[in-house]
């Protein structure tokens, strides 16, 4: 198996990061992991997963900059040939890790990261934004069409460093060149994707209905897509879990599907003026 160091950066998540951290371990040779001041449960559970791939240290809160340097002190501490960046709130289907690990092992010298789509989640884990199928991720293929991420990147990479500051920072080579920038030239596309919950609500402490309306979590009110009855949910869903961590299938409330009802027209038709998507 190729081997893969998980870097992976957290606060608030404590609804999705039991499942996020699971999904991926099976694949990782190591996961470091580092809290930035959670006020939740995030670091309690994450300390259930008893195993030694796991590195796990509370850095206390930090901003926007230090953020970045803690992605530069994992970059040092990664001595796989590859690193994959994992956010609490993103879960990997075992077909997508299967379709990952195959491509690896067939990367060659060129080949630099790879880039994964994303199913992002919206109101409940049954229904997907419309734009992870109609977004173009610039750089791709043609027809590769969905919401992308630069997610699995090669540390051999000469002069690989990070520039900027969160949320713009970009992995680069020694041109200062952002990796993601080179699409098909020296980037892997997967064809599965990943779940994305970024939509979602990620924590008890980002739950009020001040927070929900200030979007400071993200947070939509959209009716989504729905899922295909035979859609094959993460197997990690459905593993035993410890009482901490609550389960992933709730359904949507219906105040949260009556305000989607009346918002969701509005953004469809501001993003078809605005060309967001090809319909």
């Amino acid at each position: 198996m190729p081997s893969i160091t998980v870097h992976c950066i957290v606060k608030n998540e404590e609804k999705w990061i039991w499942f996020a951290i699971q999904s991926i371990l099976d694949i990782a040779e190591k996961i470091l992991i580092f809290d930035t001041g959670s006020t939740d449960n995030t670091a309690k559970i994450i300390k259930t997963i008893k195993d030694k791939k796991i590195i796990f240290e509370e850095k206390g809160s930090v901003d926007t900059e230090g953020l970045v340097d803690l992605r530069r002190e994992q970059l040092k501490m990664t001595k796989t040939l590859w690193f994959l960046i994992l956010d609490g709130d993103e879960i990997w289907p075992s077909q997508t890790k299967k379709e990952l690990i195959e491509k690896l092992r067939k990367a060659n010298q060129n080949d630099w990261g790879t880039v994964i789509r994303a199913w992002n989640l919206v109101g409940d884990i049954y229904h997907y934004h419309p734009e992870s199928i109609h977004y173009r991720w610039p750089f791709a293929p043609p027809n590769y069409m969905g919401w992308a991420n630069l997610r699995v990147i090669k540390t051999a990479i000469s002069g690989l460093k990070i520039k900027g500051e969160y949320p713009q920072e970009a992995y680069c080579d020694n041109k200062n060149v952002p990796i993601q920038n080179y699409g098909s030239k020296h980037l892997i596309f997967l064809k599965h994707r990943y779940l994305h919950a970024s939509y979602l609500l990620r924590s008890k402490s980002r739950e009020s209905d001040k927070q929900i309306l200030n979007r400071s979590n993200k947070f939509k009110f959209e009716l989504g897509i729905k899922f295909s009855n035979n859609f094959k949910y993460p197997d990690v869903f459905y593993k035993k879990r410890p009482k901490i961590v609550s389960g992933p299938w709730q359904k949507r409330s219906r105040s949260y599907t009556f305000l989607s009802l009346l918002q969701s027209p509005i953004k469809e038709t501001r993003r078809k003026i605005l060309k967001l998507y090809k319909p």
